[in-house]
């Protein structure tokens, strides 16, 4: 599955999916734009890193749209009213995949805001906002179970490594450029 983070202006992006048989999902725009690294490649990162199969990435190459992506529009009436099946059906399979992705799910969400608070502690200067997200890291921190500690704790050299290399790449890019990356190998692409 081909994923594409599209820098689509100044403070935006975008991601947009190809799956094979199924049709290309986006999401226009994206949240949690950020100059370094934004909030969905830090997910992609840290799903495929940690090999969760129920994360908005897993959820998404399983058929699903992780809730936020959209089959990408179809042109014509024709196209049109399969369009409209299309995004039922897809709906419906996201609803189940999202209902049944038990703790992966969660981990996925407690695993990225970690390596994020993490990374960015490294390499931003000290603040009021940062301090904050420590505090509140720490908390997630102690919820998880010691097994869930210690595979987050093996996986973060490999995560900062490649938020690192993927981070000079998304900073490189101007207005309507992608970085295309491959799941769930995680290789650039092109």
């Amino acid at each position: 599955m081909r994923v594409d983070f599209i820098r689509s202006g100044e403070r935006r992006y975008s991601v947009r999916v190809e799956r094979g048989n199924a049709p290309p999902l986006v999401m226009d725009p994206a949240p949690g734009f950020d100059a370094d690294l934004p909030h969905d490649m830090v997910h992609f990162v840290a799903e495929g890193v940690l090999g969760l199969k129920t994360g908005v990435f897993g959820q998404i190459a399983a058929g699903g749209n992780a809730g936020g992506f959209r089959i990408e529009a179809a042109d014509g009436a024709r196209d049109a009213k399969e369009h409209r099946r299309a995004v039922r059906k897809q709906a419906a399979k996201g609803q189940r995949l999202a209902r049944d992705q038990g703790r992966e799910g969660e981990l996925s969400e407690l695993a990225a805001f970690l390596f994020d608070v993490e990374w960015r502690r490294r390499s931003r200067p000290d603040s009021a906002t940062q301090r904050a997200a420590l505090g509140e890291a720490e908390r997630v921190r102690a919820s998880l179970s010691a097994d869930e500690r210690a595979r987050l704790d093996a996986a973060a050299p490999r995560v900062f490594d490649m938020f690192d290399a993927l981070s000079a790449a998304w900073r490189a890019l101007r207005a309507g450029e992608a970085l295309a990356l491959e799941w769930p190998t995680l290789e650039r692409v092109g």
